[in-house]
């Protein structure tokens, strides 16, 4: 995923790990990626994946007890984010690496205005005095399209809408303008018509500063009109990377063939070698991520899995499509099902 415009963020091999009663959770497991400059890169995966972990442990927002980053370096240009201090990190939150939250009612609090929210930020970040800071803060409001900017600074969350609080979350993160923009799932609680204006928002101002962008999603539509690269993650791994472009159109790996197969409409047509004749599923369901066995963790639920699949774990390697896949076969794609029934909707 190198560029020619440099890499603002660097990930490699990030561990993050959770103590439960059921034993050790390894909710981030190896994961490696970087982003470059003015680049959107989109993390795909059901719930569980470990897509929203690997977020909170760029921002080192990981709760400790239970959590902790184990391992792993996130440079944010040429920055180790884990061995900053807690106060040089909180220097970096909001300034340098903003997120917007999937859910803005729990996000804002609602016991003081918008404005005193937004002016905080500048205030601490920038140094900014109140009236400075509140001309600042009515623009980017107005920027992110809510009008009357002025007088809606002096109401509190409660008196938005989901789609003006997501709006409100979405200036507050771009106020600082940062060098890095954690989108988490910032479409969840909207209906489709809103969802659709918040991504063209976060694109548009994205664009406008500079902006990287790292969009953790579930739904491969968002990720389809959103992101330039994508990864997909299964049970706190990446299992696949590759462009847009090539993972809708030659998939490599088991579980992403699985969750284009299950997609209805254009986007599950154009990934599918077939007609669509109805909605397919993915069998069975994720591995306990406190047991994980020793080989790949989707075995269960593979249609083209063998021995070697169950004994050893499959590095993420280079494919002949150009992708990058963890798993044993070059391309399952283009064999037939080993296990008889799985997926047959999508045959």
């Amino acid at each position: 995923m190198a560029g020619s415009n440099g890499t603002v963020l660097d990930v490699r091999d990030l561990t993050t790990v959770f103590r439960t009663d059921e034993g050790v959770v390894r909710a981030v497991d190896g994961v490696s990626f970087s982003l470059d400059e003015g680049a959107t890169v989109g993390i795909v995966g059901e719930s569980g994946s470990g897509k929203s972990v690997t977020n909170l442990s760029i921002l080192r927002l990981i709760p400790d007890p239970p959590g902790r980053i184990e391992s792993g370096q996130i440079r944010l240009k040429d920055v180790d984010l884990l061995t900053l201090s807690k106060e040089e990190m909180r220097r970096v939150r909001g300034r340098r690496v903003a997120m917007i939250f999937q859910d803005p009612m729990t996000s804002l609090n609602p016991l003081l205005t918008i404005g005193r929210q937004m002016t905080e930020v500048l205030e601490v970040h920038e140094g900014l005095r109140s009236r400075e800071s509140r001309e600042r803060s009515m623009e980017m409001l107005a920027k992110v399209g809510i009008p009357d900017a002025g007088p809606r600074l002096d109401q509190y969350p409660h008196q938005f809408s989901g789609g003006m609080r997501q709006r409100v979350m979405i200036a507050m993160a771009l106020l600082c303008r940062p060098e890095v923009l954690l989108a988490d799932e910032p479409t969840t609680a909207l209906d489709v018509t809103i969802q659709a204006q918040i991504l063209d928002l976060i694109r548009k101002l994205a664009e406008e500063l500079g902006t990287s962008v790292v969009l953790v999603t579930h739904d491969l539509g968002v990720v389809a009109g959103m992101a330039k690269d994508v990864m997909v993650m299964y049970a706190g791994r990446i299992v696949e990377k590759a462009t847009v472009e090539m993972l809708f159109a030659r998939p490599q790996h088991p579980y992403t063939i699985g969750l284009l197969r299950s997609l209805p409409g254009r986007i599950a047509a154009a990934a599918s070698s077939g007609p669509i004749r109805r909605l397919a599923a993915i069998p069975g369901r994720p591995p306990d991520p406190a047991r994980l066995p020793p080989g790949c963790p989707f075995v269960p639920r593979c249609p083209w899995a063998f021995d070697r699949c169950s004994a050893e774990r499959p590095p993420l390697r280079e494919t002949p499509s150009g992708n990058q896949s963890a798993c044993w076969l070059d391309d399952p794609a283009t064999l037939p099902q080993t296990k008889p029934g799985l997926w047959e909707a999508s045959a």
